[in-house]
């Protein structure tokens, strides 16, 4: 008798609550839940590194809290299953279970994310940039849903550079400096260019020391803690500080068919734990930049300060790349101009040092 009432018991579980096969033979024993978590990038890739150290670990910590799953990770990072540009297509055609997706590859399908890219000169706070434009995808459910046409479930904005700045072969003394000089730089960041007169250069990460080393660009649109681990302080010595501000860059989303068949108590622990993935990466983009700064200089290299003027100058110099991005998301049938108006008043609402209000001209 005592067997017979063993076997229901353990038959009904498996019927009813095992979306991914056999349930467990014993009932204090926790479901384990195969995830494959994919990057482009390595480890070395700060986003990728707290994936793995805070987001995985954490994830297995709060499960382990009731004991009723238990995700057993596949990591595929460093181009294992998806090269650059390849996360989202990966996760769109089941390739993988879960991912951080670099929407700067995407302008075109996603739109939305560009928005820190087009308001430059507004905040260095990368915590408040990625947490405001979390908290826009939850007022405009739009924007979340628009992940759904590429099977995706989204779970939070993410972002690792606490500021652009402008790292050089030579010495800047004055805006006029940049008229004429080759600036690398990738993507909407080549607008900025136009605001002192530069000459845009596509060119990738990979491919900066080099340019600069060979003379064929005189500095780069990047960040102070990419100067360290690309080591540019040798071939760009001039760090001007222009601080365009932080932008996020990635989103961590999770393919459909997985979330479909996940249960409650797992959705919920990684919808959380991507939250606070999010606020730990800006904590740790902090972190490092205020290093990076300080081996900056230690390596010889020289921040070059630029005066409210000059920054403001700068920004006027510029068109205005926001209300463009705005008409073009109203053209796609998205409230662009709500959603910048709303960015905007965040970051007047917490005291940002904003160099020109984009939302606000005609």
């Amino acid at each position: 008798m005592l067997c017979l009432r063993r076997f229901v018991l353990v038959a009904a579980f498996m019927v009813g609550n095992s979306p991914f096969g056999a349930a467990q033979a014993v009932a204090d024993e926790p479901q384990i839940i195969p995830l494959t978590a994919i990057d482009a990038y390595a480890p070395t890739a700060l986003w990728t590194l707290v994936f793995i150290d805070y987001f995985i670990p954490e994830v297995d910590r709060r499960l382990a809290e009731t004991g009723h799953y238990k995700i057993r990770w596949n990591k595929a990072f460093g181009g294992t299953i998806a090269k650059t540009r390849g996360v989202l297509d990966a996760l769109q055609y089941d390739l993988a279970d879960i991912g951080i997706v670099t929407t700067p590859y995407h302008p075109d399908k996603v739109p939305f994310y560009n928005l820190p890219y087009v308001t430059p000169l507004v905040s260095a706070d990368i915590g408040l940039v990625a947490r405001t434009m979390s908290e826009l995808v939850d007022r405009y459910p739009v924007l979340a849903e628009q992940w759904s046409d590429y099977k995706q479930v989204y779970l939070t904005t993410a972002g690792s550079i606490d500021t652009y700045q402008v790292l050089t072969n030579y010495e800047v003394k004055s805006l006029a400096d940049f008229r004429g000089r080759k600036i690398a730089g990738v993507g909407l960041n080549l607008r900025y260019l136009t605001g002192v007169d530069a000459s845009p250069v596509n060119s990738g990460i990979s491919d900066w020391y080099n340019n600069l080393a060979t003379g064929l660009v005189d500095g780069i649109i990047g960040w102070v803690e990419g100067s360290i681990a690309y080591r540019l302080y040798e071939v760009a010595p001039y760090m001007v500080d222009v601080r365009l501000g932080a932008v996020s860059s990635k989103v961590i989303n999770v393919n459909a068919k997985t979330w479909d068949r996940l249960p409650q108590e797992v959705r919920t622990v990684l919808r959380a734990t991507a939250a606070d993935y999010r606020d730990e990466l800006a904590r740790e983009a902090d972190r490092r930049a205020a290093r990076s700064r300080i081996e900056y200089q230690e390596h010889g290299g020289t921040i070059i300060p630029l005066t409210p003027e000059q920054r403001l100058a700068w920004a006027n110099g510029l068109p205005n790349i926001a209300a463009e991005w705005a008409e073009d998301m109203e053209a796609r049938g998205l409230p662009g101009r709500a959603i910048l108006h709303d960015y905007m008043e965040v970051m007047r609402e917490n005291k940002q040092n904003v160099v020109r209000h984009w939302d606000r001209e005609q």
